[in-house]
């Protein structure tokens, strides 16, 4: 059997904890918490190794009846350079759009090659900042985020990225250990979640530069260790989290494929929630 007739397997919530090593080879921050939610609510897709694990997946994760979001795309080392990355996404995106979606994923600079080869364009630039937790924080106007808040943060987030995700924001906020404030005007929030490398805090969705950072700064404070923020390059908050002491990792791309209308709200995206989530 070639590399171009093996079968493409689907994946389950069972298979999360099979699939937890390709993210761990990758050097990823994803925990097997992580993958169950995605493949409870989406369709994963793989290929196996000799052995009848996942070596190559790629995810399909439905972010209500517009929108979809590809992620997860990895080949173990032994398996690259024989094509299932672009058969994994060619499933992916035919998933979407038989279903009339639009697929959206965040790209690396090794990935964005293949993803411009298949009609994906740009949409936004991310830049991954790298630092710790700590700080001191001014909460006025701000208070801890409550289950109740989710209606409204929701719909601040759909303006926000296009989609509908209350089922990732109501997962991550039911997450021992979340670090989450919201606005009191009901204007802003800022999520957090627990990584296998840092703590990724985002997305930050907030009315201004000054109270993204406001909301940055209480999570900061409330969280040790390294942290992970995928800032909206566009934005000053870049420079900020420089003079905090974070620094440069990596950039991601955000990318759509047949995209033929405009985000609502873009401007109040500060920080994603992670190439895996949007």
């Amino acid at each position: 059997m070639t590399a171009a007739t093996e079968p493409i397997q689907h994946l389950t919530v069972a298979d999360a904890p099979r699939c937890q090593p390709l993210s761990d080879e990758a050097g990823w921050n994803q925990l097997p918490s992580d993958w169950a939610m995605m493949l409870e609510n989406g369709q994963g897709f793989s290929i196996a190794d000799e052995t009848g694990v996942p070596g190559a997946t790629a995810l399909a994760l439905p972010m209500g009846p517009r929108i979809g979001w590809i992620s997860m795309v990895l080949v173990t080392q032994k398996m690259r350079r024989q094509g299932h990355a672009k058969r994994l996404l060619n499933a992916c995106v035919d998933w979407f759009e038989h279903s009339g979606r639009i697929s959206f994923l965040d790209a690396t600079p090794a990935g964005e090659p293949l993803y411009r080869s298949m009609g994906f364009t740009p949409v936004l630039e991310l830049v991954r900042m790298k630092g710790f937790g700590g700080g001191t924080a001014n909460l006025d106007s701000l208070r801890p985020t409550l289950h109740s808040d989710l209606p409204w943060i929701a719909a601040l987030d759909k303006d926000a990225i296009g989609g509908e995700r209350a089922f990732i924001l109501e997962n991550l906020l039911s997450r021992n250990g979340v670090v989450a404030f919201v606005r009191e005007a009901q204007d802003g929030y800022v999520l957090s979640r627990a990584g296998r490398i840092a703590t990724q805090i985002g997305p930050i969705i907030a009315p201004s530069a000054e109270s993204a950072e406001q909301l940055l700064s209480a999570a900061l404070a409330a969280i040790s260790g390294p942290v992970f923020i995928d800032a909206v390059a566009i934005h000053p908050l870049v420079t900020t989290l420089e003079t905090w002491g974070f620094s440069k990792q990596r950039p991601f791309l955000r990318m759509a494929k047949r995209l033929n209308e405009k985000i609502k709200d873009r401007s109040r995206l500060f920080a994603a929630a992670g190439p895996e989530l949007g």
